[in-house]
């Protein structure tokens, strides 16, 4: 399940088709992606929109709504803003489907657990509570340890921000730490490895397979 909404609906689609825009997918593919991702428990695909150009727009500035250089430790006990950037959104508003998916969005999560909870507990617990904690765990700690220096992080880039590379929490976060200061540099590129031999990128190859820019 944490394949489904980290990799598919976070990872590929969140960040790398409706935050960025970084390659071009059909239509099927973003709606599964975004209902995906919605189930992850991080938000709305419009609000994890919102929240995330914001960050590229201060990245580690006052602003930045989630890094832990401004915020420290207070970015581990609060939620994202619910005031949106309607500029930053301006594209994803129009489409009805998601605006359904971000007005509905906590009825949805609801009513997913409430389904998976009439099966059994068991389900619920390993469908539900469980990807749920992986994502937001393995986030928190991405945006924290990618924005400072650990043993294992690296530069390949130079950026205006504190961003790093982080070879293992790569592998945890299906790329998404891999290549984090890579991608504050080159935002536009899915790729998010390729700059050293070992770097492997697993989302990138599901963006492989579905993209139609090829």
């Amino acid at each position: 399940m944490y394949f489904l909404t980290g990799c598919i609906g976070i990872t590929v689609t969140f960040h790398r088709y409706l935050a960025h825009h970084s390659y071009e997918s059909p239509k099927w593919f973003q709606i599964f992606g975004s209902i995906c991702g919605s189930l992850g428990g991080t938000g709305s695909p419009i609000g994890w929109r919102g929240v995330h150009i914001e960050h590229h727009k201060y990245s580690d500035h006052q602003g930045d709504p989630h890094s832990p250089v401004t915020r420290g430790w207070r970015l581990f006990l609060t939620s994202y803003p619910f005031n949106l950037n309607k500029f930053a959104i301006r594209n994803m508003i129009t489409d009805p489907f998601q605006r359904f998916m971000h007005e509905y969005y906590i009825l949805i999560l609801l009513l997913w657990g409430i389904l998976l909870l009439s099966i059994s507990v068991n389900v619920f617990l390993f469908a539900f509570i469980v990807p749920i904690a992986i994502q937001i765990t393995f986030s928190n700690i991405s945006n924290y340890y990618n924005h400072h220096y650990h043993w294992g992080c690296y530069r390949t880039h130079q950026t205006n921000d504190e961003s790093y590379n982080s070879t293992w929490l790569g592998l945890l976060t299906w790329g998404e730490g891999l290549g984090h200061n890579k991608h504050h540099a080159e935002p536009w590129n899915p790729n998010y490895g390729g700059n050293r031999w070992w770097e492997i990128d697993p989302s990138f190859w599901i963006i492989q397979l579905v993209r139609t820019d090829k």
